[in-house]
Formats: structure tokens, C-alpha cells, sequence
């Protein structure tokens, strides 16, 4: 059986954060809290198990404070990630007006949101081109930077690595970057960000 900070890295890694920006996921103003569970001063306490399944109500409560069961409430019942047939161009935030392809169940990436086709090859060799591309939608505090995210602003739809610059700004990098230039962006003109959870060549469909 897992101990506690074994359930709760689980639980931060499944969602795709890393420890501080899942305090903040969570509404905790400081991450202290969870690094005190790591070095075994403390026990998950059922008001901390409520609140992360507040946020996140497919995570098992019981199995948080216990460890015993399933860490999600349906764990034979995975979420099924819809596959848009559409191109970034035609990415729209509100995903009930795009049209589903397919519906996959791959449980390891359940907690992904949906699936895009990715075009073109500035994420290559990491993203190919025609590859499933699974996301899950993160506020823009929980962006880690040198991870990979489908970022959506008022003039641009792209899967890039996300890099700091400062507080108004960020550069985003392709891993191509021999041949795409790296894109600045003001943070005040994102309306979404979506964190890779993980990618599938149409071979492995």
C-alpha cells in the first residue's frame, strides 16, 4: 500500500502538476503544507482530501486518507477523450461546437481532456506530424516552464514549449527551432492553455 506522499505525488502527477503548482490548483497559498506530508510530519487529513476532490471530483477521497482502493472513483470506468477532427486554425475553447472524430480509452492518459492531429513540424522530432496529441486544459498559474502546452491567445494556436521572460510575457520555443522562430507573447491576450499529457503516432491507434 502507498503511503501518503506516495497517494499524493501519485495524485499530482496523474493531474500533471508539479507540487507547487498543484498547492496553487488547490487553493493553498503556500506548498509547505504538502512538503510536510513528503517528509512524513504529517498525514493527508480529511480536510486536505476534501479539497483536493473539490477541485478534482474523480479522485477517491477514501483512497487519499486510506490508501485503500482505486485512486480514481471509477477506475474501471475510464473517461473516454474525445479526438477533434479539426486543425488548430479551427480550435475553438468552447470544445461542444467541434466536431468528435473518435472517442479513445487509453487509461493511462484518462485524465486528459481531449485529442487534437497535430499539423506540421515545429514540434518534431517529439510531436510529429500527423501525431494524437492528448491535452488537458491548466490555468495559466500552473504552467510549468520547459514543458510542452497547446497555448490559444487572440492571434495564435500552437503547441510549443513555454518559457518565462517576465512577469508580462513568454517565449514560446519550437523544439524545430532551426526552423520556426520562437514566438513572444503578452500573457494578458491568452484565453486558454493546455498541458501535453501525452502523444500517439495514428500507427498506435
Amino acid at each position: 500500500m502507498l503511503n501518503n506522499w506516495e497517494r499524493l505525488a501519485k495524485v499530482i502527477q496523474y493531474l500533471g502538476f508539479n507540487v507547487n503548482s498543484f498547492a496553487k490548483e488547490i487553493g493553498l497559498t503556500r506548498a509547505e503544507r504538502l512538503y510536510q506530508i513528503k517528509r512524513g510530519n504529517y498525514a493527508i487529513s480529511k480536510n486536505l482530501a476534501s479539497t483536493i476532490v473539490k477541485r478534482f471530483p474523480d479522485i477517491n477521497e477514501a483512497w487519499l486518507i486510506t490508501g485503500e482502493g482505486n485512486m480514481l472513483k471509477e477506475a474501471n470506468n475510464f473517461q473516454k477523450i474525445p479526438l477533434f477532427n479539426i486543425s488548430l486554425e479551427d480550435f475553438n475553447t468552447n470544445w461542444n461546437e467541434m466536431p468528435v472524430a473518435h472517442e479513445l480509452e487509453i487509461p493511462i492518459l484518462a485524465g486528459s481532456d481531449f485529442a487534437i492531429v497535430n499539423e506540421g513540424e515545429a514540434m518534431s522530432p517529439e510531436i510529429e506530424h500527423a501525431s494524437v496529441v492528448f491535452l488537458k486544459e491548466v490555468d495559466v498559474p500552473s504552467v510549468i516552464f520547459g514543458e510542452i502546452y497547446l497555448v490559444v491567445s487572440e492571434h495564435i494556436k500552437v503547441i510549443r514549449i513555454v518559457r518565462g521572460m517576465d512577469e508580462n510575457h513568454w517565449k514560446l520555443v519550437a523544439r524545430n527551432s532551426s526552423l520556426y522562430d520562437d514566438i513572444i507573447l503578452e500573457k494578458s491576450s491568452i484565453k486558454a492553455v493546455y498541458k501535453v499529457k501525452g502523444v500517439l503516432s495514428m500507427v498506435t491507434i
